[in-house]
């Protein structure tokens, strides 16, 4: 017999579809020279699993949709038991009474006459190729045997690139997911952001359907704070003890669980068919667990390994984010305290004086001392004044900032228009900036700028307030002039009316501040900072 030549499988391993559509050939044209009705072909898991690839030939659309909706193993199929035990190709002129392949899924197929090849490469088996007649007991020949071990040589060429192929890609997509939830910690995200990228990038690193994390509350509770896919976890608070993820936090190590689809082993009928779950972990304490679901034909120890790694990362980004925003929190609470303590220490006393000068003038009103009358009620309205701008100060801090919304300039122009106008002051805003300035300089500008107006509100008793924004070359300059009283700059200006909070400001950026006035001829003050 005249051999056929062999199909080149030799194919770039980064084309999965080629490698496919290679297979599909060469098994047909294998049922050609084999004068085989059908043909199958299997990849072998490390586990043993044998993984439906190719069904070609006389194998009808419900046989083919039952071939690929089950995995066959040794457990369970004796054809496969006696190859991947073996190591050697079997040949059966009657399946049905051929105790060493039957039951298997031949049977189902209804074969009589068989021949199974293993797909031998890096010293395992990768794979087999099954080839099958029925209807007609001819059994395959010695020179039909040669040629499919021959083409199944062929055949673990292709598969041996198409796992060198899948394990770069996997480090590939291991590297892009640490990276990912590295930038998370670098830029430092809101708690949500990063519980999302974590559930995105190991369903992705899986290839599974589903993710989510839950974060320890206690010794008694698990909160599932997100999830994604087809993840079952809902999101809120569970009992330890009683959460399917919660064996992986009492257990404090990775939880596995694979099951065939029907087979639920005393689970509900929502449970996963596949899981995996890690327990999070910051300095050997466990704060949490991340799973993901349903990846298709079960969880690898390689995914263990590769989850394990990400989840190393994970935690310590979780753990990163969870802090900011309590320490966030925090500075919500003290913020509140601080408006209270100004409240109490100017607006209050304010009031209180304004209370006691409507008590005073009201007595010297019924003496009938309408001089002293005239001097309370200059009074009472300097306290109302001051009053008024004290509270606009405060609710302009309450609002949101808009410097991440608007940037600097319409920072600037807001705080203007919402403070200073409102108080009666004449303002201008002059901006000519071609660049987009860094945040920290922003940041550091604008608050100095703060500093500045309120002291102006506060002090100055003045008519009109300039803001100047100018680039030159890789310089900033900022200046800030107002018509005010002025002050004597040798007396108070070392630390006095907020002087050495801009001082500090400036000086963490290297930027140069100066202040000029003099009493009764207003005050001008200058930053310069390169860009």
């Amino acid at each position: 017999m005249t051999l056929p030549v062999l199909p080149d499988l030799s194919l770039p391993a980064s084309y999965s579809g080629d490698l496919q559509r290679a297979l599909n050939r060469v098994a047909w044209e294998m049922s050609v020279s084999l004068d085989a009705d059908g043909c199958l072909v299997y990849w072998v898991t490390a586990d043993g699993l044998c993984i439906p690839l190719v069904a070609s030939g006389g194998v009808s659309e419900a046989e083919r949709g039952r071939i690929f909706s089950t995995s066959l193993d040794s457990s369970t199929d004796l054809l496969v038991d006696y190859v991947l035990t073996r190591r050697v190709s079997v040949s059966s002129a009657r399946v049905s009474s051929d105790h060493r392949i039957s039951p298997s899924i031949l049977t189902e197929l209804s074969a009589d006459v068989a021949l199974a090849v293993p797909i031998t490469g890096n010293n395992r088996i990768m794979g087999m190729v099954i080839a099958f007649r029925r209807g007609r007991y001819e059994p395959f020949t010695l020179n039909q045997i040669s040629l499919a071990e021959a083409i199944s040589g062929s055949i673990a060429l292709s598969l041996e690139n198409a796992q060198l192929y899948q394990a770069t890609r996997d480090r590939l997509l291991e590297t892009q997911s640490l990276h990912q939830v590295t930038l998370a910690l670098l830029q430092k995200l809101e708690l949500e952001e990063v519980l999302q990228i974590v559930c995105t990038e190991a369903q992705r690193l899986t290839s599974a359907r589903g993710s989510s994390i839950g974060l320890v509350e206690g010794e008694e509770w698990l909160r599932i704070m997100y999830s994604t896919g087809e993840s079952r976890e809902k999101t809120g608070r569970v009992p330890i003890g009683q959460a399917l993820l919660g064996l992986a936090v009492r257990r404090g190590e990775p939880l596995l669980i694979n099951n065939r689809p029907g087979y639920k082993d005393g689970m509900t009928a929502e449970a996963p068919v596949s899981l995996l779950a890690i327990p999070l972990k910051v300095r050997g304490q466990i704060i949490g667990v991340l799973d993901v679901v349903n990846k298709e034909h079960g969880f690898t120890q390689d995914d263990v390994r590769m989850i394990e790694l990400f989840a190393n990362q994970a935690a310590v980004a979780v753990e990163n984010a969870r802090l900011a925003k309590q320490v966030q929190e925090m500075a919500v609470v003290e913020e509140r305290h601080r408006l209270s303590r100004e409240l109490h220490d100017s607006v209050n006393q304010l009031l209180y004086g304004m209370a006691l000068y409507t008590q005073a003038a009201k007595k010297k009103l019924d003496g009938g001392d309408l001089k002293a009358v005239e001097t309370y009620l200059k009074n009472l309205e300097e306290s109302t004044t001051e009053a008024l701008k004290e509270m606009r100060l405060l609710i302009f801090e309450l609002r949101p900032s808009v410097l991440d919304q608007a940037g600097l300039q319409g920072a600037l122009n807001q705080r203007l228009r919402s403070v200073e106008e409102q108080l009666g002051l004449e303002t201008a805003l002059k901006w000519r900036v071609n660049v987009m300035l860094d945040a920290k300089i922003e940041e550091m500008l604008y608050g100095i700028a703060q500093e500045a107006l309120n002291n102006v509100v506060k002090h100055a008793r003045a008519k009109n307030v300039m803001v100047h924004v100018i680039q030159s070359g890789h310089t900033v300059l900022m200046k800030i002039e107002d018509d005010g009283i002025g002050f004597d700059t040798a007396e108070n200006g070392k630390g006095g009316i907020g002087l050495r909070t801009m001082r500090e400001r400036a000086e963490s950026l290297n930027a140069a501040l100066a202040i000029q006035s003099t009493p009764g001829s207003g005050t001008s003050l200058t930053v310069e900072v390169k860009i």
